[in-house]
């Protein structure tokens, strides 16, 4: 069956680009899956919150976290950057990473806690409503493997609280500190942002 002109330029835009041609999945060996075609390295949600807690509190990590927030990137949307990362990686499958949704974003809103940032749930929100603090919906688009996480991110997102993460793990969370350096650098990279030559008035 002859390719049509119309395909050919979709196909070759899609080459350009970087893109996956559709089906090129099919192709690959079995021999060699992707990570998240393997058995998830997690599968317990008290361990999965650990490990992501524990990489959230590394210091470069959470620089970049308090920098996003402060500049206004949604929690939501460095949740589901990190829980859709951590499922290429094969760190869990996407029912886990489902469940771990409202942990970790609860889990960031606490590190801008104890950094004393105000942040917003979602990019665009123009103020935090208490009511609704702990919740709105994004995560990336998963590939068709991930299915409808678009709805339970909606779902996820009106309701997270500390009840969604154990005693013991919000014990940890509670308890961490965060260095001064990393507060310094964030204060410098915001002073910096209002020192710029388009903050200044005329």
């Amino acid at each position: 069956m002859a390719v049509s002109e119309k395909a050919a330029q979709f196909m070759q835009g899609n080459m350009e680009r970087g893109q996956a041609l559709p089906g090129q999945s099919l192709t690959n060996s079995p021999e060699e899956p992707y990570k998240w075609e393997k058995s998830p390295e997690f599968t317990d949600s008290k361990e999965a919150m650990l490990y992501v807690f524990e990489t959230l509190t590394q210091p470069d990590t959470t620089t970049n976290i308090l920098l996003s927030l402060s500049k206004g990137v949604g929690v939501i949307d460095i949740a589901s950057i990190t829980l859709y990362s951590g499922f290429t990686e094969g760190k869990w499958n996407p029912d886990l990473m489902t469940l771990l949704m409202e942990p970790v974003m609860y889990m960031i809103m606490a590190l801008a806690e104890k950094a004393e940032i105000n942040f917003v749930v979602e990019a665009g929100d123009d103020e935090i409503n208490e009511e609704e603090i702990m919740g709105d919906e994004a995560v990336l688009r998963m590939e068709k493997e991930i299915g409808s996480l678009e709805n339970i991110r909606k779902q996820a997102a009106q309701r997270v609280s500390p009840q969604s993460v154990p005693t013991d793990v919000r014990e940890i969370i509670e308890q961490t500190d965060i260095a001064p350096s990393i507060l310094e650098k964030v204060e410098q990279s915001t002073e910096q942002n209002n020192n710029s030559l388009l903050a200044k008035e005329v």
